[in-house]
């Protein structure tokens, strides 16, 4: 047995799977993979009472508090963007923006579960919050707090999209100190097909590039589970796991 603690996949060996009556390449192998590790999140995050998260989690998370403040400080009140950009077909930006502010419209969503469960790495919302979440941002376990930004600083402001008229949301992000060291502005417009959709963070200009890049996938993956949600909401259907659509059954080759 491999003492590893990943499995590494060799670009020399290809595996193709027979099972239930079928042949299977590692794309539906990894797609079962995928399935079966949302699972067990879920549990964890069911099972798992926030305090006790948080204690589990407390030195990461304190180092994440000393990471950020350090870059805010280095930063002497300059910004860089993460920015993520989507194509929706068959969700128009209004229709989003109303689910949006519906869920979220406070800093902090209705239900919890969609928000724990949009991306891997949020964590848990901290009890003491009215809104925030603990997630990995820079590689650092990162605790802030979410509240709604009436005002934004002009170099913040900046990052605004004219051309997308439609406001998801602008919220301030700040440090269990108070320390305000991001912000949210998510935006969309109607298109004949649905809505084309732009969210960004702003950091701290002295962030790395690596944590830039990081959260442009980390915004990626968790506005695409929102769109899904939201998607589920207004058309009545059902969403699955991380707002997937329900499971069909894997193709064979």
């Amino acid at each position: 047995m491999s003492t590893n603690a990943d499995v590494q996949q060799s670009a020399q060996v290809t595996v193709d799977v027979h099972t239930m009556g079928r042949s299977y390449d590692e794309s539906a192998v990894d797609r079962w993979e995928l399935e079966a590790a949302r699972r067990a999140l879920r549990n964890l995050k069911d099972v798992i009472d926030s305090h006790t998260l948080m204690d589990l989690l407390g030195e990461q998370i304190d180092a994440g508090d000393r990471y950020h403040r350090e870059l805010v400080a280095a930063s002497a009140g300059t910004y860089r963007a993460s920015q993520t950009a989507f194509t929706v077909r068959g969700l128009g930006g209004t229709e989003l923006a109303d689910w949006f502010r519906a869920q979220a419209g406070t800093g902090r969503f209705q239900d919890k579960s969609l928000l724990l469960n949009a991306h891997p790495e949020h964590y848990v919302e901290p009890p003491a919050y009215t809104g925030g979440m603990v997630e990995t941002i820079g590689g650092h376990l990162t605790r802030f707090r979410v509240s709604v930004a009436r005002e934004l600083p002009a170099a913040v402001g900046a990052h605004l999209d004219a051309s997308y008229p439609v406001t998801l949301m602008n919220a301030l992000l700040s440090l269990d100190d108070g320390t305000p060291f991001a912000y949210c502005l998510h935006q969309a417009r109607d298109t004949g097909a649905g809505a084309d959709v732009v969210v960004r963070v702003v950091y701290p200009s002295a962030a790395p590039d690596a944590m830039i890049e990081g959260h442009c996938r980390h915004l990626a993956v968790e506005f695409r589970s929102w769109i899904r949600n939201a998607a589920a909401a207004v058309h009545g259907t059902a969403a699955g796991p991380s707002g997937t659509p329900a499971a069909a059954p894997a193709p064979g080759r």
